[in-house]
């Protein structure tokens, strides 16, 4: 396996890195690592569950999280992507924002009555959904940096 193969899924939480510290931060990725205790690291592939990017400022702008809306709003990919935010009740002002494919979002009814999270009905129900997400994940990621950089 070759680094970048390693690092699908992380491509849009090293843009959002750029803009400024982050409190937490979260990523699905695709052939994540596992190392157990006397053991040689071992990958795993999951390429059917599809990939998000969560994450918290230390320090929120909220025209930072604009223009990230505004990117993902006018990304033209094989997927339609959305932001979500949450807030922390115990963090005043705080919230969790986690950009994913809104096939995520409009499954989680479906996903629910089974009792199952979204990503696994998805990776059940849709099994060639997850990697066209991975590969538009990129895209997004540099659609992103454009819009930042005008």
């Amino acid at each position: 396996m070759k680094f970048e193969d390693a690092n699908q899924g992380r491509e849009l939480l090293v843009f959002i890195e750029q803009l400024g510290p982050l409190a937490w931060q979260r990523f699905e990725s695709r052939y994540p690592t596992f190392k157990f205790k006397g053991q040689d690291p071992i990958s795993e592939d999951r390429s059917k569950v599809p990939p998000f990017t969560s994450f918290r400022f230390v320090v929120e702008d909220s025209e930072i999280i604009s223009k990230i809306r505004t990117g993902i709003d006018t990304f033209e990919g094989n997927v339609k992507w959305v932001i979500i935010g949450h807030s922390r009740d115990f963090f005043p002002g705080k919230t969790n924002w986690m950009i994913c494919p809104k096939l995520i979002i409009d499954v989680s009814e479906m996903a629910r009555e089974v009792g199952t999270t979204p990503e696994q009905y998805v990776e059940e129900h849709y099994p060639d959904f997850g990697p066209l997400a991975y590969a538009d994940l990129r895209g997004l990621a540099e659609h992103l940096k454009s819009v930042f950089s005008k």
